[in-house]
């Protein structure tokens, strides 16, 4: 049952980074693409979480305590290393959505649209 779940939800975030990747090939709104890149990140975060995660009861946080033994630790403690690159992502993926909406924003009040086709237009019409 736990390895059943743990692959549907392998899959479900794997179809999600795929939902990003299409999101933001696909559509031509900047806000839409800003969105599908949000959706990706949480997903590729979310599978790193996964990764770390031990499926032994109870799970120890990675903090030794001396009333353990250190090899019931070592097989009971999650890996702190995904959460520490998870936490370096978010912190990392909200600075890039800042400045994305930021870029957004300034391009729709120069130019009246968000849209990257226009976008595309404007800057080779200016270029000549």
């Amino acid at each position: 049952m736990i390895n059943f779940l743990l692959a549907y939800i392998t899959l479900t975030l794997f179809g999600m980074v795929l939902l990003g990747i299409y999101g933001v090939a696909t559509r031509s709104n900047l806000i839409k693409k800003i969105i599908m890149l949000n959706v990706m990140g949480d997903a590729i975060n979310m599978l790193f979480i996964l990764i770390g995660y031990r499926l032994v009861f109870p799970v120890f946080p990675p903090i030794y305590e001396r009333h353990i033994t250190f090899e019931e630790f070592l097989s009971r403690a999650v890996d702190p290393v995904p959460q520490a690159l998870v936490l370096t992502a978010i912190v990392i993926g909200m600075a890039m959505n800042i400045l994305l909406a930021t870029y957004a924003i300034q391009f729709y009040r120069l130019h009246g649209t968000v849209d990257a086709r226009d976008m595309a237009e404007l800057m080779r019409g200016e270029g000549e």
